[in-house]
Formats: structure tokens, C-alpha cells, sequence
């Protein structure tokens, strides 16, 4: 999460927040920098919350460039956070997802159209509004449209933004119609990279050192056949002393068997004759 003057903005992939990294701040030019880690195939949203400024705020979204609509936050203590995922229409939402960079060996490609001078960026403008009112029906012709590039003039950037199919809305979303009230409070750029790359450009920290296993002594022939006859023993020794055990418990039970048997009815008249006698 990145801040200035009470407005805090950060980016979700897949509903988790990312990191930022080397965050620069330029309170001249009411803008604030960072990196982001991306990854293909994922989805993601841009958020932010306005917890200190007196008056609602709207913030409009630019994805490599190209006005990708944006939310108003009312001055409410009921409506803290703003989350923009995608191009929204009444009934549908399209996700923002990154996307592989398309190349291409056209020379035609060569000369950078405007629009990729922001390739690699997602942006946000933070406004100060007056809320008019509630727009019933929402209609937005955003698009993303695949972004080719030269394959000689790629450079960094090797992924964009696209949209993904449209989904039906479990619930129709309708806008708060607005007007500025004056320019940006401060716009927040995120530039998104790969992780390998920010690692390889001493963005990001490196990756931590794997868990190594304590080399394994190397036991020559001889010591191998030492080592096997030894355990050999050992397997032996067990079972001479289990062996050794049972026979010491059997003697056991047998002389205990013997100091409680009972002396015989003849044994008895046999003393008492001769006691008779």
C-alpha cells in the first residue's frame, strides 16, 4: 500500500495485495511511483481509501495508457474503500487480467505509438468531485486492445493488459454521476514486471537460498562392506536377545507355576500316618 496526503492506494492480484517495491514520491508533481510483481493468466483490481479528505474523491483508472473508466468514494465514513476491477456496463463486468505482450517482425511497428510510452503501467488520478446524482444505467466502451510491439524494440515490457470475457453481474451496478472540482490530488503509477525481472534488476529482493541437505558422507568399498556387516551383527544381536528373553521369561512362569501347586491328598495321609505311628 502506497500513501500520500491520507490517500492510500494498492493493487490486488487474485484478491491478495501485492507488494510494492522502491517507492518514490514526487510531492512537486503530486505523484507517486512504485514496481509491482504481475503474472500472466492473473486477474487483478486497483483499490484505494480516503480517510482524511473532507469532500468525496473519484479516481480514473488508465491501463497501458488507455482510460479504463474509474469509481467515486463519497466523504462517508460508511464508504471507505473504492475497488475498480474492470470495464463495467450495467449488467456485466470484464476483469482486468495481464496479459503476454504480442511481437511481431512488422517494420511497420517500429516507430512507438504514443499509448506504449505507458506500456507497463498501471495508472490512477485521484480527484476532488461534487457527486450529482445517481446514473441508473451505466454504459462504457472501454476497451484493451492487443498491443504489438516490434520484436527488436521490446526492451523490458513483456506483458500488457487485457480484459477478460464479460460476466454477468449477480447484482445491475448503477454510477454516481460527478463533476472536478479542481485537478489530481495525487496520481499513483504502478509499473508492473515480471518478479524474475524486478530480481534481475535489484528491484525486488532475491529469491532466498533453497534448504540444502547436509552432504551425505562417501564411504568407500571396503568401509561400505564394514558398514553392512556391522548392521548385519546388529539384526543378529536382536534376535538373540529376543530369543534370550523368551527363555528367561518361560523359566520364569515355570518356577512360579511350581511354588504354587497345591501338596496331593496322599502326600497328606502318608505324613499323618506316621505322625499316627
Amino acid at each position: 500500500m502506497v500513501n500520500y496526503g491520507g490517500i492510500s492506494c494498492w493493487v490486488e492480484i487474485e484478491n491478495s495485495p501485492t507488494q510494492e517495491y522502491y517507492v518514490q514520491s514526487f510531492g512537486d508533481r503530486k505523484l507517486v511511483t512504485c514496481w509491482i510483481a504481475s503474472e500472466v493468466g492473473k486477474t487483478f483490481s486497483i483499490n484505494w481509501r480516503n480517510l482524511f479528505c473532507p469532500y468525496p474523491t473519484a479516481g480514473h483508472v488508465f491501463m497501458d495508457g488507455n482510460e479504463c473508466g474509474g469509481r467515486v468514494l463519497p466523504a462517508s465514513p460508511t464508504f471507505m474503500n473504492a475497488k475498480h476491477e474492470g470495464v463495467t456496463d450495467t449488467n456485466y463486468l470484464k476483469k482486468f487480467v495481464f496479459s503476454p505482450l504480442t511481437l511481431t517482425d512488422d517494420d511497420t511497428f517500429l516507430s512507438e505509438p504514443p499509448n506504449n510510452q505507458k506500456l507497463g503501467c498501471i495508472e490512477i488520478a485521484i480527484y476532488p468531485v461534487q457527486i450529482i446524482g445517481y446514473v441508473p444505467l451505466i454504459t462504457n466502451s472501454s476497451t484493451l486492445s492487443e498491443i504489438k510491439v516490434h520484436e527488436r524494440a521490446k526492451k523490458t515490457v513483456t506483458q500488457q493488459i487485457r480484459l477478460e470475457e464479460p460476466k454477468r453481474l449477480a447484482v445491475p451496478q448503477s454510477a454516481l454521476a460527478h463533476r472536478f472540482t479542481g485537478p489530481p490530488l495525487i496520481t499513483f503509477v504502478f509499473k508492473y514486471r515480471s518478479l524474475a525481472f524486478l530480481r534481475a534488476n535489484g528491484i525486488a529482493p532475491p529469491a532466498p537460498p533453497p534448504v540444502l541437505e547436509p552432504p551425505r558422507e562417501v564411504l568407500s568399498e571396503e568401509e561400505q562392506a564394514d558398514s553392512q556387516e556391522m548392521r548385519s551383527l546388529r539384526e543378529r544381536l536382536s534376535v538373540l536377545e529376543a530369543k534370550q528373553s523368551k527363555r528367561t521369561n518361560k523359566r520364569v512362569r515355570i518356577k512360579e507355576e511350581e511354588e504354587n501347586i497345591p501338596p496331593s491328598d496322599a502326600g497328606l495321609d502318608r505324613k499323618k500316618a506316621k505322625l499316627d505311628g
